[in-house]
């Protein structure tokens, strides 16, 4: 499984004209296809605190006339909510090259930036090369294996629940490496370096790195 960070931009998409045109910044944190074009965000949208909701709905449906607009406010120039537009062509390219949208959010210039799942190379080389098809541009920022925390050892998902709950990762702590050693019936070496392998590991996960 690869993780990839790619930057683009897809003509007519609605997300990249918008930001452009109105100055605001729209981070979209799921994305579900709809029929056989269609697509389905949920997204947060961050403008001008003077930007009403309904000033907001009106702007997306300038750009996107045809699409049904839900938003909420979610704090001074915050909204968030979903946009569902019956043809999508990011959703029918990602779904075309079987990879996943994990979220996307603007960038300068009508660009966007997407975080893609893809089950292997070929997958994502596809999904790239489907963008420029479709007269789009594309920029490959990074790739990396998908590392998770279910990677873990049952034994070391077990030695980092235990350490969480009795407070070895509270500030301050509520127990230390000795008597959480003495709990688990190992020694306090063996403990350090179980919690440390489970550590790198998790931090590898979040950084996009492999362990």
């Amino acid at each position: 499984m690869r993780q990839a960070t790619l930057v683009l931009k897809i003509p007519g998409n609605w997300i990249g004209a918008l930001s452009t045109a109105c100055d605001l910044s729209i981070r979209v944190m799921k994305c579900v296809p709809r029929n056989s074009n269609g697509g389905q965000s949920f997204l947060q949208i961050d403008g001008p605190s003077t930007m009403t909701q309904e000033a907001l709905v009106e702007r997306i449906r300038s750009v996107e006339p045809t699409c049904d607009v839900q938003l909420s406010g979610a704090g001074p120039g915050r909204h968030v909510g979903t946009v569902e537009i019956g043809a999508c062509a990011a959703c029918k390219l990602v779904a075309e090259s079987r990879c996943f949208l994990d979220s996307a959010i603007s960038r300068e210039n009508g660009s966007i930036q997407w975080n893609i799942l893809a089950p292997n190379a070929a997958a994502l080389s596809g999904l790239v090369e489907k963008i420029k098809t479709l007269g789009g541009e594309v920029k490959v920022e990074k790739v990396s294996m998908l590392r998770t925390a279910s990677e873990l050892t049952i034994a070391q998902e077990r030695v980092l629940q235990l350490a969480f709950e009795l407070g070895f990762y509270d500030i301050p702590r509520r127990t230390n490496l000795e008597r959480l050693a003495k709990r688990l019936e190992i020694s306090k070496a063996t403990l350090d370096v179980m919690l440390r392998r489970a550590q790198r590991k998790l931090v590898s996960s979040h950084l996009g790195g492999i362990a």
